[in-house]
C-alpha cells in the first residue's frame, strides 16, 4: 500500500470518528434557537458577504445571536476589541458553539466556521452566501481540471447539508447550481450583502479609503484584479508580448492615476516570483500600489472608489457592473481556460468592455475609459440585467429574511421567495 493511500485511509478514519462523536454530542446538547454562526474565506479574514450580513444583523436584529468564527488570531483580537461576538474555530468554546448553533452562514467552505467538516453537526442548517459567481466553471462544473478525490468528498458533504444558497438573479441561480449541485430549489435570489456598501458607501469605508491614500492625491483609480488559476500556474499581470513598464508608469503619471494591483491571496503564498515582480513595480512607481487581502480583506469596501476595473474571468467584474463604470478584460489564456475550466455563458459575446491582447491595446483601452467612460454602457447594461435582479442596497435585509426562515420553529423555510425586484 502506498504512503498516499495510507494517509487517505487514516484521514478518513479520523474524520469518521470525529463525525460520530459530533453526532452523539449533538443528540445530547440542545440547540440555542437564535444562535447563528458566521464565517468567511476559510476562516482567515473578516470580510465578504458574511461580514456585511453579520454587521447588519448586529445593528438591526437584536433578537438574533450572531457569532463570528475565525482561525485568525488577529481577526479574533480585533473583533473582541470592537465588542463584537467572536470565537476561535479551533477552541473548546468554538466547538461548543458549533454543537449548539442551528444555523451557520458561510462563503467559501465549511472551514469558514469550523476546523474541519467532520465537526459540523448533521442537524445544523447551512446558508451559503458564496463569494461571487463568475463566468468560469468551478467545482462540479469544471471541464478538465477536475476536483481531487479529497476535494470532491468535502464538496459533496457540503452540498448535501446546504439548506439555501443566495444568488443575484435567476440566471445566476441556474449556473450556480451547475457548480454546487445542491438542488435548484435551494437557490434564493436576494442579491449579495457585500453590494449594499458598494452602492451606499459607509462613513467608515470613506475613512478607510482616505487613510489608505494618505497624502497621495490622484484623479483616477484603476484596480487590476484578475482571477485565480486554481493553482495550475500563477496569474500573469501585464501578459503582453510588447510589455513595457515605463509605458505604464508614464501613462499613470500623465493622468495622475493610481493603479492598484490585487493578486489572489493563494498566488502570493504559492508563487514568490509573482509577489517580487509586483512589489518591484510599486517600488519603481509611486502611482502603482498593492491592494492585497491583507490591505483590503473585503475588496468591495474599496470598489466604490475605483473608476476603472481591469480583470479577466473574476466575479469581481459582475459586482462592478452595479456601478456602471468602465471594465477592461485581459483573457490572455482564454483557450487554456476554456479547456481546463470552461465558461458558464458566452464570455466573449457578453464581455462588458474591450478585450485587450497587447500593450498598445491596453493603454488605448485605459485612455478611452478615462476619456469616454460611457462608451461600453450598452454592453455593461446587457450583462448587468442578466446578473443582477436587484440594483438597490437592500440585500442584507433580504438575506436576513432567509436567515430567519431557517431557524428552528419557522415554517417558511421552504417557501422563502424574492422574485420581485424593488
Amino acid at each position: 500500500m502506498s504512503r498516499n493511500n495510507r494517509e487517505t485511509i487514516l484521514e478518513l478514519s479520523v474524520a469518521q470518528i470525529a463525525t460520530a462523536v459530533t453526532w452523539l454530542l449533538s443528540k445530547l446538547i440542545p440547540t440555542a434557537p437564535k444562535l447563528v454562526l458566521f464565517g468567511a474565506m476559510n476562516g482567515r479574514w473578516y470580510g465578504d458577504n458574511s461580514r456585511d450580513l453579520f454587521e447588519w444583523i448586529l445593528g438591526n436584529r437584536p433578537d438574533l445571536k450572531p457569532v463570528w468564527m475565525t482561525r485568525n488570531p488577529s481577526v479574533h483580537e480585533a473583533l473582541k476589541r470592537e465588542g463584537k461576538p467572536v470565537a476561535k474555530t479551533r477552541s473548546i468554546r468554538g466547538w461548543w458553539l458549533q454543537l449548539r448553533a442551528p444555523l451557520a452562514v458561510f462563503t467559501n467552505r465549511l472551514t469558514d466556521f469550523s476546523p474541519h467538516a467532520a465537526f459540523v453537526p448533521t442537524r445544523m442548517r447551512l446558508l451559503a452566501l458564496r463569494h461571487g459567481r463568475s463566468v468560469k466553471r468551478v467545482r462540479f462544473a469544471r471541464l478538465e481540471h477536475a476536483l481531487s478525490p479529497k476535494e470532491e468528498r468535502e464538496r459533496m458533504r457540503e452540498s448535501r447539508v446546504i439548506a439555501k444558497a443566495i444568488s443575484t438573479s435567476e440566471f445566476i441561480s441556474d449556473i450556480q447550481e451547475e457548480c454546487l449541485k445542491i438542488g435548484r430549489d435551494k437557490h434564493v435570489v436576494t442579491g449579495y450583502p457585500r453590494n449594499d456598501c458598494l452602492l451606499e458607501p459607509t462613513a467608515s469605508m470613506r475613512r478607510d479609503w482616505s487613510q489608505f491614500l494618505g497624502e497621495q492625491e490622484v484623479q483616477k483609480v484603476i484596480l487590476y484584479g484578475p482571477s485565480w488559476r486554481h493553482g495550475r500556474e500563477p496569474t500573469r499581470f501585464f501578459p503582453f508580448p510588447d510589455f513595457e513598464k515605463e509605458q505604464i508608469f508614464s501613462f499613470l503619471k500623465d493622468h495622475c492615476a493610481l493603479l492598484l494591483l490585487r493578486p489572489h491571496a493563494n498566488d502570493l503564498l504559492k508563487y514568490p516570483d509573482q509577489k517580487e515582480f509586483l512589489i518591484s513595480l510599486t517600488e519603481e512607481c509611486p502611482f502603482v500600489r498593492l491592494a492585497t487581502h491583507d490591505d483590503w480583506p473585503d475588496v468591495n469596501s474599496m470598489l466604490p472608489f475605483v473608476d476603472i476595473l481591469i480583470s479577466d474571468y473574476s466575479a469581481l467584474y459582475h459586482d462592478f457592473l452595479l456601478l456602471d463604470r468602465p471594465i477592461i478584460l485581459i483573457p490572455y489564456d482564454f483557450d487554456e481556460f476554456s479547456y481546463q475550466n470552461g465558461f458558464l455563458y458566452d464570455y466573449i459575446a457578453l464581455a462588458p468592455g474591450p478585450l485587450v491582447k497587447t500593450m498598445d491595446e491596453f493603454v488605448s483601452g485605459l485612455s478611452e475609459a478615462i476619456r469616454d467612460p460611457q462608451k461600453s454602457e450598452n454592453q455593461r447594461r446587457n450583462l448587468r440585467e442578466m446578473i443582477h435582479t436587484y440594483t438597490n442596497a437592500g440585500s442584507c435585509a433580504r438575506v436576513a429574511e432567509v436567515v430567519e426562515s431557517l431557524l428552528p420553529g419557522n415554517q417558511k423555510s421552504d417557501s422563502t421567495s424574492h422574485s420581485t425586484a424593488s
